[in-house]
């Protein structure tokens, strides 16, 4: 019975050449193999998934052990090279980290098994991919391995993320960096499988698919095996398929939101919905172009790109796409609306400055029926005498209930995501901001003035608010650490 390999096996890279979109890598690689392939050193691969990573690791395997090399690349014709693409070599060896994480397992399957000599192949290949998911204990014990580097053994490491990679691994290794691949060498990449397979193609079904695939080879062949199956690539059956827009749609899809014609934008979410297309991937799509267009309509697509970054945000979990759809519309298109549906449920206002609206005490609030505080307002428990709250839960609460509270959708969804609540003290709640763009929005004197107005309500007292800046990674440090 003969066995039907996916595109992506078929035509996976044998040799450097074959690579694609990685010239700056292969062309070291190659002259590597062809002037000192005998003065084995460790290689750590990183950058984005499906570039080519796991691929050029078995190819310098194979160009190390190879018989009959040519121009640093493998033969794929010689006793070595056949063991390698059998993987029947015990010489070498694989292993996904991901499912290999502890110290046994490192030690099991590579460590005691490097202090012998190879078997067949002239140097033992080890191939760790995903490496970044090691556990400390097993990066320690690889560590001691690699600082006291056998002639006859050569490390491979791969990874999408290098940043949980140990310094001290990476310094003992030549590191090269993965780009990923420009549309068009994806796109040339797939008219070449097309004609070699017999299948009938569209061009722009194949930069269509290229265009999803995010620079990842892997992906563009995974798409292009799905809607193999009807042997014609055209941008319809993509589509249909893949359940991705073309650039026409999308185009026309940015022009009504354009003219704020808010039936025909929730007819088109509709249609795009009914055609089977994927929301997520949709607004994945939509930001990319933004992208590429910016220029041409920089004030249009500054707005727009602001409301599918949130929808971009939202969209993955909620069980109902097209409704995220259609609110984030209906905000960008009738914001005055939007203010005034929140205003009805708003605190009423109070001009804090004003000596006679002044808020100074619980009783006078309650004896005035013009601050008297609706039912929907946020509250939290009574403050302890030392002027801090109770609980670090009823401060998040109250910051959330102000947050809601506030007139600009833009103002609301940033300090929900990049600010922290830290304390109530003194009639001061202390923040921490993790972005600057919240920081910025915190730095406006009007968004400072109406948050306190707001905060002041809700506590039934003057309230101001004082923020530091830390960076994502200092604030959940310390957090940790706590």
């Amino acid at each position: 019975m003969t066995i039907s390999l996916s595109l992506a096996n078929k035509y996976r890279p044998q040799t450097f050449d074959q690579m694609i979109g990685q010239q700056h890598i292969i062309g070291i690689l190659k002259a590597k193999m062809q002037s000192d392939r005998e003065s084995l050193q460790n290689y750590l691969l990183t950058g984005p998934r499906g570039t080519g990573k796991t691929s050029s690791a078995r190819i310098l395997a194979k160009a190390i052990n190879c018989l009959n090399p040519h121009e640093g690349n493998p033969c794929n014709a010689c006793t070595n090279c056949d063991i390698i693409n059998a993987g029947t070599s015990l010489d070498y060896v694989e292993i996904d980290a991901a499912s290999h994480t502890g110290v046994d397992n490192i030690r099991e399957e590579i460590l005691d098994k490097a202090l012998y000599p190879p078997t067949a192949l002239k140097k033992k290949i080890y191939v760790i991919d995903e490496v970044h998911m090691l556990s400390k204990g097993a990066f320690n014990s690889l560590l001691k391995t690699i600082e006291e580097p056998k002639g006859n053994v050569c490390f491979i490491l791969a990874t999408t993320e290098i940043h949980k990679v140990p310094d001290t691994i990476i310094s003992r290794c030549q590191v090269f960096n993965f780009k990923k691949v420009a549309d068009e060498e994806i796109t040339s990449n797939l008219i070449h499988i097309c004609e070699q397979e017999g299948f009938s193609y569209e061009k722009e079904a194949l930069a269509l698919i290229a265009t999803i695939s995010d620079g990842g080879v892997r992906d563009s062949v995974k798409y292009l095996d799905q809607v193999s199956i009807l042997w014609t690539i055209t941008q319809e059956n993509v589509s249909k398929f893949l359940g991705i827009s073309s650039e026409a749609s999308i185009k026309e899809f940015l022009q009504q939101l354009k003219t704020r014609n808010k039936h025909q934008m929730f007819t088109a979410i509709d249609q795009l919905t009914a055609h089977g297309i994927d929301l997520y991937q949709f607004t994945k799509q939509v930001l990319g172009f933004i992208d590429t267009h910016f220029l041409e309509d920089v004030e249009f697509y500054l707005q727009v790109s602001e409301v599918f970054g949130e929808i971009l945000r939202q969209i993955r979990y909620y069980p109902y796409p097209a409704l995220v759809y259609k609110l984030a519309m209906h905000t960008y298109m009738e914001p005055q609306a939007t203010v005034s549906q929140q205003a009805e449920i708003s605190v009423p206002k109070v001009n804090v400055s004003a000596p006679e609206a002044t808020i100074s005490a619980p009783e006078a609030s309650v004896s005035s029926p013009e601050t008297t505080i609706p039912a929907s307002t946020t509250t939290i428990s009574e403050p302890k005498t030392d002027g801090t709250t109770q609980d670090i839960q009823d401060i998040q609460t109250l910051w959330n209930g102000i947050l809601s509270q506030l007139s600009k959708p833009t103002l609301q969804s940033n300090l929900k995501d990049y600010v922290m609540v830290e304390r109530v003290e003194n009639d001061v709640m202390h923040l921490v901001v993790i972005s600057k763009i919240a920081e910025t929005l915190l730095q406006n004197a009007d968004n400072k003035k109406e948050i306190e107005t707001q905060l002041s309500l809700a506590r039934w007292a003057p309230t101001m608010i004082e923020f530091v800046f830390e960076s994502k990674e200092t604030y959940f440090a310390r957090k940790l650490e706590q």
